[in-house]
């Protein structure tokens, strides 16, 4: 999936890399500083999205998969995507430590390989559950009537476990060219591919299979349902609105990601000539690019408690069940799962019960 060579050098020495501007043999020799001060804020950031990430997720999870009876339909969704998230903000740790460490790599080659498979896969998954998530959506609103079939629970599971089963075809090629390499500003390893021609060209078609592909499903499905939104009710467009921050969030901390990768493949594969100045300010944008994107894995239940008050409802009820506490049960409908209320199965103490979406 990610290289980590655009930044993983050490900001104290230049390393170098080449620009498009002419055959192999002509091509200009130009110095790659790394960002200033990235090896101090980067890992900072990975370690808070991890601090935030993994109870928040885990917790998405035990809300979801503790519920009593059936299951309503996006649920599932969001409890695939949860455990995607959960997935990527473990591998966190390893990455703040090696950017520490000027991109070296301590952990050796079994865990390199694995730490960039689970990010390859669970970045890949929750690019599919978002984009299986807007289709449902779409059917829900767009096409109640002649998608039922389809709106299945058994469908939805399919579509989940699909998602994975791409997911993991994606994250195939970090087991097998992933590993430890030598670093070029001196004694020690990064955990890096190999640079060669083949892998930057798979690398381009990944990610626009994997990336640019479910983003294009998304927006067209969402493009249609906001056409369709004056003539629905209230409730379900509160609904709508939250699954909408959800995806947005998810687009503006990837696609920023997704396009300069996809410069820095071409560029690699020389389909793309950049003058010196354009390959560091590539590479000092991949650099904030990979930052934003990963923090992207704690994000979806800190949107959950901000905007639904039936999250933030269910969350009390389940940590003082826990704790043993006598509370009011509070009656289940989502509004990711439900068209008519709010994110979770639970609803506000107040809500009456209705039907499933």
């Amino acid at each position: 999936m990610q290289s980590t060579e655009a930044w993983s050098h050490s900001w104290s020495t230049p390393s170098w890399d080449y620009s498009g501007s002419g055959s192999l043999d002509q091509m200009e020799l130009c110095p790659a500083w790394d960002l200033p001060y990235a090896h101090a804020i980067i890992p900072a950031l990975y370690l808070a999205a991890f601090t935030v990430g993994l109870p928040g997720n885990a917790f998405v999870m035990w809300l979801l998969s503790g519920r009593r009876g059936p299951r309503r339909l996006v649920d599932t969704f969001v409890l695939h995507l949860a455990a995607a998230d959960l997935g990527f903000v473990l591998t966190l740790p390893l990455w703040a430590a090696a950017e520490a460490r000027g991109g070296l790599w301590p952990f050796g080659d079994g865990l390199c390989k694995v730490s960039t498979f689970a990010l390859a896969a669970t970045r890949c998954a929750g690019a599919l559950l978002l984009a299986g998530m807007s289709v449902d959506r779409y059917l829900a609103v767009g096409r109640p009537l002649s998608a039922r079939p389809l709106r299945s629970p058994r469908c939805v599971r399919a579509a989940c476990c699909g998602a994975w089963a791409v997911a993991v075809l994606a994250g195939l090629p970090a087991l097998l060219y992933r590993g430890l390499q030598p670093s070029p500003d001196g004694p020690g390893s990064q955990c890096a591919e190999e640079p060669s021609d083949a892998l930057q060209g798979l690398g381009l078609l990944l990610l626009l299979l994997t990336f640019a592909l479910p983003l294009a499903v998304t927006l067209v499905c969402y493009c249609r349902v906001s056409r369709r939104l004056p003539r629905v009710g209230r409730a379900r467009s509160n609904s709508l609105r939250i699954i909408f921050a959800v995806e947005s969030v998810f687009v503006g901390s990837w696609l920023p990601f997704g396009v300069l990768r996809a410069i820095f493949h071409l560029a690699r594969l020389r389909a793309l000539p950049l003058p010196c100045a354009l390959l560091l300010a590539l590479r000092w944008g991949l650099a904030v690019a990979t930052c934003l994107a990963f923090v992207n894995s704690c994000a979806n239940p800190v949107i959950y408690l901000l905007l639904d008050r039936s999250f933030r409802a269910r969350a009390r009820f389940g940590v003082c069940t826990r704790a043993g506490r006598q509370v009011r049960r509070i009656s289940s409908a989502s509004s990711l799962s439900r068209d008519d209320s709010s994110v979770f199965w639970g609803r506000s103490p107040k809500a009456n019960s209705a039907s499933a979406s």
